[in-house]
């Protein structure tokens, strides 16, 4: 497997490994939410972190309902999109800035309990985030439910560039 990037990321992930394999996740979640207020407000929990794959879930809560008593389409996008952000966030350099360009997600049934966004990527996908200083990579994001279907699928757009540079209209 391709050595990863010395960034702020890792070097939080590499702190952590510390903590008894029980606590790291808990650990990671802490941090994160630190970081981004929607994540801890939400309730989104880490189950696997690794490289390649990120896991993230969602308790079905009553703040999150909508109106057939399923976590509500948009909400279900929100552990998707911070698991593409992570697990991209592993292979980006030092002083690159990661944002969402994109969400393209397809409902295809009513969510029933707590849901889990599966995001991947592959191995070809890995050179261009570390060696282009700026660019993007479609993250592809499998968000099941507690029936163990898949109710809603994303492809999340994730989009990054060095700090400091400027964005152009064209970009």
């Amino acid at each position: 497997m391709t050595q990863r990037p010395n960034n702020h990321l890792n070097s939080v992930i590499k702190r952590l490994s510390k903590l008894p394999a029980a606590l790291r996740l808990r650990g990671f979640d802490i941090a994160f939410g630190a970081y981004t207020r929607a994540y801890r407000h939400l309730g989104v929990r880490t189950v696997v972190l690794e490289p390649t794959q990120v896991v993230m879930t969602l308790k079905n809560r009553k703040r999150l309902r909508n109106h057939v008593g399923g976590i509500h389409g948009v909400i279900c996008q929100v552990p998707a999109e911070y698991a593409a952000g992570v697990l991209v966030g592993h292979w980006v350099p030092n002083g690159t800035v990661i944002v969402v360009k994109n969400i393209a997600a397809n409902l295809q049934k009513p969510v029933r309990g707590n849901i889990r966004a599966v995001a991947r990527l592959p191995q070809d996908a890995l050179s261009p985030i570390m060696t282009q200083p700026k660019g993007e990579v479609q993250v592809p994001v499998d968000i099941s439910d507690e029936t163990g279907g898949v109710p809603m699928t994303a492809h999340i757009t994730m989009a990054w560039f060095e700090k400091g540079t400027r964005r152009t209209a064209a970009d």
